[in-house]
Parts: structure tokens; sequence; C-alpha cells
């Protein structure tokens, strides 16, 4: 609904629309010679710059005005000292700017209001990562205000190919939603794509970007995620330089990105700063941990189950000694205990750090020495489980699709042996290699193979050669048009 000209039925509006709002302040003034409307939300704003930069001029004006338009637009270029201003044609658009922190000025006898930046807000400061933790690498993170994400990337990336372009998005709620890109790195057709997603997002509030995740992942069903996430400023400006698009949300500490690869989940920000033969090894590690956490507690389910003949006979004597006091099959044993360590990982995480300490503590003592002598699990079952669990966190943007997996995993080979484990590993390396968020391969440059883009996969080469390659995520073989 646009602002009317009469000034009585703008404040009506206001007051209805506004009304048990304990915050929202407003004041009628006098400026020039005509009446005015000054509103804002408490909370929202900084008293000080709204006394000193808009009421004091506007009360202060005593200038004779021929027409409202003109008394418009003398506030806008000389009365108001405020470098961010913004038309205001709506009672829609006055209240999100109410919203995010702005005073809303409307003249009367004049359909449009101006909308001036005041933000003075309670916001966290910018802490140490607490999720992508490193040793050498910066310390600062992003935080919950938009303003503030945007200001740390432009930081970083002081050039004016980077683009933050802002966008309003929910139904019920406008949530204010950045679209980042280098337009001189980025695909066009990928950064318009992006955007239709988003503004096609049928969502009544835009709370987290878990919401609009699922709007800009791959159409293919997967275990995967195709969006990429991360809280720190120094991989986000690398990941646009490689030619990526991110979206900020206000309120999220998160920032998604697109598109993202299998290959993103075995690189770590300490990569760049240690020596290329130590981050070389780091990065092959992880690729075994990778391994080892996914297929290991099912084939050792497999192995024990139908496979005898290819345990070494010392340790299957061992085995067997053990299992032989045991009520339960290896593969009953495997998904109980895999799903009594998740229980005790999530009662751990959801609970106060104090308390769930001793969750953990609780846990250990009973699955590691009660549950082995009362003869409910093997003690070889409980080695494999802790291996399998120590190994998921070193691929840690993967634990989510693993630990479902996993239990999978353990049923195919419970049911097929090492057969199951197979097909049910090739079904999902097809289902990778299926997976093409806008039009680039999910397992490039593995898949279809990138020669030049190897340096930085499995190993990680000096700055010399990387700087020399420069590679683009939308140069990589096998790209096709956007999705």
């Amino acid at each position: 609904m646009y602002l009317y000209d009469d000034y009585e039925l703008n404040l009506l509006t206001l007051k209805d629309d506004l009304k048990d709002g304990s915050d929202f302040l407003l004041k009628e003034i006098f400026t020039g010679n005509n009446k005015a409307l000054v509103c804002a939300m408490d909370g929202l704003i900084d008293s000080l710059q709204l006394s000193q930069m808009i009421m004091k001029p506007l009360l202060d004006c005593k200038k004779e005005f021929s027409s409202p338009r003109e008394q418009l637009e003398f506030i806008k270029t000389k009365a108001v000292h405020c470098i961010e201003q913004n038309s205001v044609e709506t009672f829609e658009d006055a209240y999100y700017f109410l919203m995010s922190g702005f005073a809303v000025v409307i003249i009367d006898g004049c359909n449009e209001g101006l909308a001036f930046g005041i933000q003075g807000w309670t916001r966290r400061t910018t802490s140490e990562a607490k999720t992508e933790a490193n040793v050498k690498g910066a310390k600062e993170c992003f935080v919950e205000s938009i303003n503030d994400n945007k200001a740390l990337l432009r930081k970083r990336l002081k050039t004016p190919h980077l683009k933050q372009k802002q966008l309003k998005l929910g139904n019920s709620a406008s949530t204010p939603v950045a679209l980042c890109y280098l337009d001189n790195r980025a695909d066009k057709n990928i950064v318009k794509a992006v955007e239709n997603r988003l503004k096609s997002a049928d969502l009544n509030v835009v709370s987290d970007y878990g919401e609009l995740s699922a709007f800009l992942d791959s159409d293919v069903k997967s275990f995967f995620s195709a969006v990429g996430n991360t809280e720190r400023p120094d991989v986000l400006s690398s990941k646009l330089l490689e030619g990526r698009v991110a979206v900020m949300v206000e309120g999220s500490p998160f920032v998604i990105y697109v598109p993202y690869l299998f290959s993103d989940n075995f690189s770590a920000a300490d990569d760049y700063d240690n020596l290329p033969v130590f981050s070389g090894f780091m990065r092959l590690l992880r690729f075994f941990s990778f391994v080892v956490s996914l297929f290991l507690p099912g084939l050792f389910v497999a192995v024990g189950t139908y496979h005898q003949e290819l345990i070494p006979t010392n340790l299957l004597f061992l085995i067997a000694s053990n299992e032989a006091s045991t009520p339960f099959s290896l593969a009953t044993e495997a998904v109980f205990v895999h799903l009594l360590y998740e229980i005790m990982r999530e009662g751990g995480l959801r609970l106060p750090e104090n308390i769930g300490h001793a969750v953990s503590i609780i846990g250990g003592i009973v699955i590691g020495d009660a549950a082995v002598s009362a003869g409910i699990i093997g003690a070889p079952m409980l080695i494999v489980i802790a291996v399998t669990a120590i190994s998921s966190y070193v691929v840690y943007p993967l634990y989510e699709s693993i630990a479902v997996l996993r239990i999978i995993f353990i049923f195919a080979g419970g049911l097929l042996g090492i057969y199951g484990i197979m097909l049910l590993a090739a079904v999902l390396f097809c289902n990778i290699c299926a997976l093409s968020p806008f039009g680039v391969p999910y397992s490039a440059p593995l898949s279809p193979l990138s020669p030049r883009s190897l340096g930085d996969v499995l190993i990680r080469e000096d700055w010399k050669t990387l700087s020399r390659r420069k590679v683009r995520i939308n140069e990589l073989d096998g790209v096709s048009n956007v999705e």
C-alpha cells in the first residue's frame, strides 16, 4: 500500500498497523512551514544519531518552501547529515526500514518519505571461528549482523569488482539477504540463476541460512549437499576468487556459497599456511579418514559374518572369543553402539557445557567398560566404532552424511557381505558423479579429470605454481549450462 498525500491518513495508518508496539517511536514536528512525522524503532537505532543528525536539522529549519516536494528534496540534499538514505514509497518499505534500524521521515502533502540509516542495536563482536578452527590462519569470523559481515568481506577484497547485491526475502516478514560475487570472476549465468532461485523461495520469513540451502542445492537426491557454508571471511574471499557466488543472511554468522564441490570437504584454511608437503599429507589423510569412517564398521561386520577367511588366524581367534560371549550378531552390535554414540554426542552437544562434560564421562564409562564387562558388546566392535568416530571428525563437513550412510553400510554388510558393500559403494559414487550444481560437476576436478586443477585437490602445490594457474570453477572440465 502506497503512502498517502494526506498527513492524517499516514499518521492513522502507522498508528493502527503498529499499535501495541511498545518499541515504536513516533514524533510529530514542524519543520520549515510544514508538518512532518519522524518514526523509529526503539533498540534498533542510535538515539544520539537520531537527535543530532535528524531531529536537530529538521527542527532548526525555518526556511519557507513552495511545495512539500521541494521541502523533501531540501531535507534529502541539504538538511539531514546522513549518508545512508533511501526513498520510501509504500508502507511495506517504511516498515522494512524501521525494522532495519532506520528513521523514517514523512512530510505532509507528499506521498514519498525518506529513510535514514542510524542503526545502533546490540551486536556480537567478531571472535574466533568455532566450527573451522585453525592454528596459523586468521581468527576473525562472521557475526549475526549482515552489515558487519559485508564489511568483513570488503576488508578482505578491496576491489570494486566485489558486488554485494541486497535482496529482501520472506512473504510475512522481509529479511535482508546479500548476494556476493566478483563480477570479473563469477559466471554471469550462475549469478543470475542464484538470484532467481532466491527470489523464487516461497518462505514466510528467512530465519537462517539453512532455509535457503534447499533452494540452491542440486535437484538430484543425494546424501551430500552441493551448498557450502563458512563462518570465516578469509575462506569466503578465496571461494569468491574462484568464481563462486555467496549468500549472506541477516541474523546468521554463517555464509553459504555455490557451487560447492565434493573435494572442498577435504580442504582446510591451515593448508595454505603450512608447507606444501605437510598440507598434501594432511589432504591424503582426510581422504583416508573419509574411507575409514564410512566403510570400516560395515566392512568389519561383512568380513566377520561371511568372510572370516580374510582375517588373520590370531586376530580371528581373538574376535571369535570376544563375540562368543555376546548375545547379539555383529551387525546388531554395530548399529547399537553407533546409535548409542550418536545419542551421547547429541546429548553432550545440546546440554549446557558443564553438564555436557559429565555426559561424556558417564557415557565413556558405560560403553567403554561396563558394556564390555557385562558381555553386551565385544571389545573389537567397540574399538572399530571408536576409530570410526574419530575418523569422522577429521572430515567434519561430511559428518552428517557419514553418520547416516554408515548405518546403511552396516546393514548392507550384515545382509550381503562384501558384495553388498561394493554394490552400495558403486551406487554412492554414481550418485556423487550425477550431481551437477549450476552446471559444475560435483565430483570435479576428479571426475571428469582436470589435470591442471589437481595441484590443489589430492595434494597442495607451492604458491608459485598455484599463482600461475588461477583456475576458476566455471573453467573446470565437464562444466555445462546452468541447471
